[in-house]
């Protein structure tokens, strides 16, 4: 888990940084005082990551409170569709129970959302391959699963929120709604054969990638590659093969 030392005091909107032995009600708005904070399934070091916050995500306490590990954990709701856990000494009080709607980004693209629950069903059925790890080995919640996951519900794909050498500093974090187009070029490329999709929105990418822009994807190289990139090019999209993986984007 990343701990960082530095608690943000001051945020505009936000009162009361670092809640530890505090006993919110349930549903106060609870927002993060810095960043890079993981979300565990449960209270603990040693449980599942499934998402790294950021100082501009905020949701409603669910009602749980445990200390383990030197720590007291208080539970989130609604973190992309899970009730997980955060340290309290990386909590703030909202103010306003508006910034609640900060951590739960939606998108109104029915067509996309339904492309993307299509896509969902090949890979829990075995007919593909979305990637549920980064090859930096970060956790967080931008695996090209949860990207497609979280579509699928309706909700933002979670870009990535760690260091970056080619970002400069950090890649962006946040979310992003993901591209008809794009979902409908995996879609049609998973119809027609197995392939493994390593990256959508999330990972180490430049800054002004199209990955953080939700029109582009990262699919392991195999004997489709002509394939795919032919694809890519007739629907309008740019495609390289970078050696690892084939990249297009629209």
């Amino acid at each position: 888990m990343y701990l960082s030392l530095t608690v943000v005091c001051l945020v505009l909107g936000r009162v009361v940084a670092n809640i530890t032995g505090q006993h919110p009600v349930s549903g106060t708005c609870l927002c993060l005082s810095t960043s890079n904070v993981n979300a565990h399934t449960g209270p603990g070091l040693h449980e599942p990551v499934h998402a790294s916050l950021s100082i501009n995500h905020c949701y409603k306490f669910h009602g749980g409170i445990l200390t383990k590990d030197g720590y007291e954990w208080y539970q989130l709701q609604n973190v992309n569709g899970e009730n997980l856990w955060v340290v309290g000494r990386y909590l703030n009080i909202g103010s306003d129970v508006s910034l609640c709607t900060a951590g739960t980004s939606s998108c109104s693209d029915t067509t996309a959302k339904n492309q993307a629950c299509e896509i969902l069903q090949l890979h829990n059925s075995g007919r593909i391959v979305l990637w549920d790890r980064h090859p930096s080995g970060n956790h967080d919640n931008a695996y090209a699963y949860n990207n497609i996951r979280d579509t699928c519900r309706g909700l933002g794909a979670s870009r990535s929120s760690y260091y970056c050498d080619l970002c400069g500093n950090n890649t962006p974090g946040g979310h992003v709604c993901l591209s008809r187009t794009l979902l409908q070029f995996i879609y049609d490329l998973a119809k027609a054969g197995s392939m493994h999709v390593n990256e959508i929105a999330g990972a180490c990418h430049h800054c002004n990638s199209s990955h953080y822009k939700g029109t582009a994807v990262d699919i392991q190289t195999s004997s489709r590659n002509t394939e795919i990139m032919a694809k890519c090019r007739s629907m309008g999209g740019f495609a390289l093969d970078e050696t690892s993986h084939i990249h297009c984007n629209f």
